[in-house]
């Protein structure tokens, strides 16, 4: 055997050394095309077969995509802390997920049968027949909090490592949204309902204005429904009517008491997502109580209503010193707590009757109290956003109520665009204005004329307008801010991923040079306040001597 190394074995190598070592070198020229001939074509058929391993690799990445393609998606239907309820519907779940989630149950139930557990048994056998939604608590994987990518209830996202029987899972992806909306938060939905109190609280026309223009800023179809007509008159109700036709809108006048406009209202939310958005105590869950289980609370009233005229006769035959008949008399007029669970205070706004308090405590109603009584305003008793299914098909969406929705994101062209009224004008107009910038504020030549306006609209465009130019000069002044993530090259063709990135030396420590010339500049502040006190002194001794 030889050892050739380095520059002397390229140099002591010669083919005719080669040959002289190697017998099979000195063979014939045509045994050593032969032989060349032979591993160039072992050669093709290596590679012949490791592309058909490849095919076949290519088979198994297809199984593994459709796989992932086929995994179970679901719709967050609401979100606390970090927990998420997500409903899937059993077409969801197919293929290999679907022999999953049976082998799961057939697993738990032989171990149920093994312990005796009797109940355990029917349980599971409950949850393998039961073809309907199933919910999941689920927590979304880290990586989707570390790009800040956050999830929304509405959304329609992908799910792994889902324990069928303990009713858990974790959120692996979010399917692209088709509409957001940021106040509240929610996404993909088809349309929304603005909810206002024509009176309790009372309606304002700056408050209205401000949530009509963050309305109109999300695109997405809106209607704008009045509540509580019953406590106004018939001409104070036509009057706001007629002024909000004015404004551009079409409002819808409802009475969730007494059930006024409230059908005409349900035959629109059929097989839709719709999001109840305004203040708080305006009605908005108290509508989705009504519009999920008016039979059950009208049979509640009802049967406390009876109850109450039995004590009431009672009172009568006797003394004649009975109370005075304060049995609710409308849905609204009850008080419901615990978001959900139908749990009914005792109390003047309650069901006192125990056969009809036993029947509302297995729905899933949602928490209501009336207006303060010293302020008159709504109280806060949804505290966060849930989807709701309805009988009728499609989702309603709970939110919680809001004071002033932000102005974040606006600029004034696009403010100007949310007002009807300029919209309205612009389209009817043959001309268009002076000037390209135009912020029809009375500028010359433009075409949204005063005539267009109600004189407090547009004092409240006015206002908006200058809070809107203030956001948008403070937002120009921090633009040259770092951003929050950071794009890197990924595997695959053009292919990058987002990494969540630290805030600009927020990680770094305080060097010790620092620190020690801070400690020194300190150090001198000090002395020299102390010499000039003692001077101080100095000049108020001599002053005195003097």
């Amino acid at each position: 055997m030889f050892c050739l190394t380095g520059a002397r074995a390229a140099t002591r190598l010669t083919p005719q050394r080669v040959c002289a070592v190697f017998p099979a070198a000195r063979a014939p020229t045509c045994q050593r095309s032969a032989a060349r001939t032979a591993v160039s074509s072992a050669a093709s058929s290596s590679a012949a077969s490791s592309s058909v391993g490849a095919g076949g690799g290519g088979g198994g990445d297809d199984e593994s995509a459709s796989d992932a393609a086929s995994a179970p998606r679901g719709v967050v239907v609401t979100a606390q802390a970090n927990y998420l309820r997500v409903v899937v519907n059993s077409d969801a779940v197919r293929g290999i997920h679907a022999e999953e989630r049976m082998k799961q149950f057939e697993d738990a139930k032989k171990r149920a049968v093994e312990a005796n557990a009797v109940e355990d048994v029917a349980k599971l056998e409950a949850m393998m027949a039961d073809e309907g939604a199933t919910e999941l608590l689920c927590v979304a994987r880290a990586l989707l909090k570390k790009i800040k990518r956050k999830v929304l209830v509405g959304d329609e996202v992908i799910l792994s490592g889902i324990d069928w029987v303990e009713s858990r899972g974790m959120i692996d992806d979010v399917i692209p949204r088709r509409s957001e909306l940021i106040e509240p938060r929610i996404a993909n939905v088809d349309q929304a309902l603005l909810v206002f109190a024509l009176e309790q609280p009372p309606l304002e026309a700056k408050q209205l204005t401000r949530f009509l223009v963050s309305m109109e800023a999300t695109q997405v179809p809106f209607t704008l429904v009045l509540n509580k007509c019953e406590l106004l008159s018939e001409l104070e109700v036509a009057d706001w009517r007629a002024r909000l036709e004015g404004w551009g809108y079409d409002a819808k006048i409802i009475s969730v008491a007494t059930g006024e406009g409230v059908e005409e209202l349900e035959a629109a939310l059929k097989d839709k997502t719709t999001v109840l958005a305004g203040p708080s105590g305006v009605g908005k869950s108290s509508l989705i109580n009504r519009l999920r289980f008016k039979s059950a609370l009208t049979n509640a009233l009802e049967s406390e209503a009876e109850g109450s005229d039995e004590c009431d006769g009672d009172d009568d035959d006797g003394d004649g010193d009975g109370a005075e008949n304060t049995a609710p008399k409308y849905i609204t007029d009850l008080d419901i707590e615990g978001g959900g669970g139908g749990r009914l205070k005792r109390g003047k706004r309650s069901v006192e009757d125990d056969v009809a308090r036993n029947n509302l405590s297995t729905l899933d109603l949602q928490s209501v109290k009336g207006v303060g009584s010293r302020s008159g305003r709504g109280r806060h008793t949804t505290r966060h956003v849930t989807l709701l299914r309805l009988e009728v098909g499609g989702f309603l969406a709970d939110t919680p109520g809001f004071g002033y929705p932000s102005l974040e994101g606006f600029d004034t062209n696009k403010l100007a665009m949310c007002f009807p009224e300029i919209r309205n004008a612009i389209a009817n107009s043959d001309v268009r204005c002076t000037f390209s910038d135009c912020t029809h504020r009375e500028e010359p030549g433009c075409v949204v004329v005063d005539e267009c306006w109600e004189e407090q609209r547009y004092d409240l465009y006015y206002e908006l307008f200058a809070e809107v130019k203030k956001i948008a000069e403070n937002e120009r002044m921090a633009y040259g801010r770092e951003s929050r993530v950071r794009y890197k090259s990924a595997s695959g063709k053009d292919a990058t991923r987002m990494e969540a990135k630290l805030e600009t030396k927020s990680h770094r420590r305080v060097s010790r040079r620092s620190s020690r010339m801070e400690t020194s500049d300190l150090t001198s502040e000090a002395l020299d306040h102390d010499d000039d006190d003692e001077q101080d002194d100095d000049v108020d001794d001599d002053d005195e001597s003097r």
